[in-house]
């Protein structure tokens, strides 16, 4: 009897674990090139498997994308899907944090590469002010925006409500080397959400249903 319990549990993993992991494998090889900020491989295996566990369709939000590392592990997990890519960025970085502004180009040039042109949509501009006109229900919302206290917790207050019943809220840098984000993330965010869950510096967490 355990033998044949455990070969079942055994299928079970091959039928719907492993296919998921030859697929991120497959798109490692776009992904890896990617300039970004991840804790690589594993944050965005995390990505990308949580993308492609979601319903179809769906919307899924990043504030903060960067040249586009992120975006691509949740693009290349849906394309070809309902499954949509929503980014939250002045693509103008900051004077302390990058070395050179604009990136937007840099960025759209990524998303082309990996063929996601039609998975994603861009939205420039802050946040807060990107908010004033959102009406979509979202699925995934990877908050990687400003790592300021005040603006972190922003931006969990703004989108939370767009939040769906059951969707993923996701941070960033949830780390000592990140206080702002850390302290959101204890004081404020996660005693609204279920299911906690770490993967390196990423927190995350479902909205109640």
């Amino acid at each position: 009897m355990l033998i044949r319990k455990t070969k079942s549990v055994w299928q079970r993993v091959c039928k719907h674990v492993l296919p998921a992991e030859r697929a991120f494998r497959r798109a490692w090889s776009l992904i890896e090139p990617l300039p970004g900020l991840l804790v690589s491989p594993h944050q965005e295996r995390w990505m990308f498997l949580t993308a492609r566990q979601l319903p179809d369709p769906a919307n899924i939000v990043e504030i903060g994308s960067f040249k586009g590392r992120s975006t691509c592990c949740f693009g290349l997990a849906v394309k070809g899907t309902g499954r949509h890519i929503y980014c939250i960025d002045t693509f103008n970085g900051n004077d302390v944090d990058f070395h050179h502004r604009d990136f937007f180009l840099e960025f759209q040039g990524n998303i082309d590469r990996c063929g996601l042109t039609e998975q994603v949509t861009p939205c420039r501009g802050l946040s807060h002010e990107v908010v004033k006109t959102w009406e979509k229900p979202i699925d995934l919302i990877f908050i990687d925006g400003s790592h300021q206290y005040e603006d972190v917790l922003a931006d969990f207050e703004n989108y939370f409500p767009f939040v769906k019943p059951g969707g993923i809220v996701a941070f960033h840098d949830v780390d000592e080397t990140w206080p702002g984000v850390l302290k959101a993330w204890d004081q404020d965010v996660k005693q609204h959400l279920t299911d906690i869950g770490f993967c390196r510096t990423i927190a995350f967490g479902r909205k109640p249903v």
